[in-house]
């Protein structure tokens, strides 16, 4: 696999120490804790080549802090690693076959979360409504033919950054442990389509 050398970008990385303070103030105790933090990991799905479905899948995986406001309301930021979200538009993509596109991207969500008590309220929200954007850039690249070769690149990816909606869920099977369903939307939509994404969320508070 082919990926590009990269430096972080200044903001990126005071993200992440912001992210890794909110994981020690979330070790707190629930009396005590206006703060959160915890991992995700799941799968993009993608069309990336326009052919009407979302053949094309990747690991979306990082950090997630929150801090709350409101009794029923947080923000929440993330900084991921995401492979094969359809969040950039090159002028063409090459005729591959099923799963040899490989993109990279930093990605950094902030979203308000709606708390709500479904069934379970006392100890904790079990779903929550999640509305926010994200930050996107693309780091890297790999791309194999049908003969296995590999390509320098899979198109011209001139703007490799891009700003998202996004719109999700979450539903928490215990207080550590939930579920999470997320679609995205680049703001400059002509010519890109949704990337949806499924993930675990294990929050430490």
């Amino acid at each position: 696999m082919l990926i590009m050398a990269f430096s972080i970008n200044p903001v990126v990385r005071s993200l992440l120490f912001v992210l890794l303070e909110l994981a020690l103030a979330g070790r707190l105790s629930a009396q005590q804790r206006v703060f959160n933090a915890g991992l995700v990991g799941g799968l993009n799905f993608a069309e990336l080549v326009g052919e009407g479905n979302t053949d094309y899948f990747g690991p979306n995986v990082g950090i997630i802090g929150s801090a709350r406001f409101a009794r029923h309301g947080q923000l929440a930021m993330e900084l991921l690693y995401s492979q094969n979200g359809e969040y950039i538009l090159p002028e063409y993509y090459p005729t591959l076959e099923y799963g040899n596109i490989a993109l990279h991207h930093i990605e950094v969500p902030v979203h308000v979360d709606l708390l709500i008590g479904l069934l379970q309220h006392d100890a904790y929200y079990d779903w929550n409504l999640n509305i926010g954007v994200a930050y996107t850039q693309l780091i890297g690249y790999s791309v194999k033919d049908r003969l296995a070769e590999r390509r320098e690149r899979p198109g011209d990816h001139g703007n490799r950054r891009a700003m998202l909606l996004q719109a999700g869920t979450t539903y928490h099977f215990t207080e550590h442990f939930g579920l999470n369903f997320r679609a995205s939307l680049p703001i400059r939509v002509e010519g890109l389509s949704w990337t949806w994404a499924a993930r675990m969320v294990y929050m430490l508070g």
